[in-house]
C-alpha cells in the first residue's frame, strides 16, 4: 500500500483533485475506528487526537499492475 500524509484536511483534497485531473484515483484513506459506526458503541469516548489528526491527512494511492507509477510520481512532484 502506497499513502501520503497530507498537513491537512485542505492539502488532503487538493492533492486527490490534482491527481484526478490526471486519471488517477486516489482516495482518503482512515477514518478514525473509535468513530466508526461498527466501533464507537465500543468506545470508551476518550479523545484520540492523533487518531483523528490522520484521519485527515492520510490519501491512499492507487495500486494495481496497469499503473504507471512513473506517471503517478511525476503528477505528484508537479503538485503546487
Amino acid at each position: 500500500m502506497f499513502y501520503l500524509v497530507c498537513k491537512d484536511l485542505k492539502q488532503r483534497t487538493a492533492i486527490i483533485n490534482h491527481l484526478k485531473q490526471n486519471n488517477i484515483m486516489a482516495v482518503f484513506h482512515y477514518m478514525s475506528l473509535h468513530k466508526s459506526s461498527f466501533y464507537e458503541e465500543k468506545h470508551d469516548g476518550r479523545e484520540l487526537p492523533q487518531t483523528d489528526e490522520f484521519t485527515e491527512r492520510l490519501v491512499r494511492l492507487p495500486l494495481f499492475f496497469e499503473l504507471d507509477i512513473d506517471k503517478a510520481i511525476n503528477t505528484l512532484l508537479k503538485y503546487e
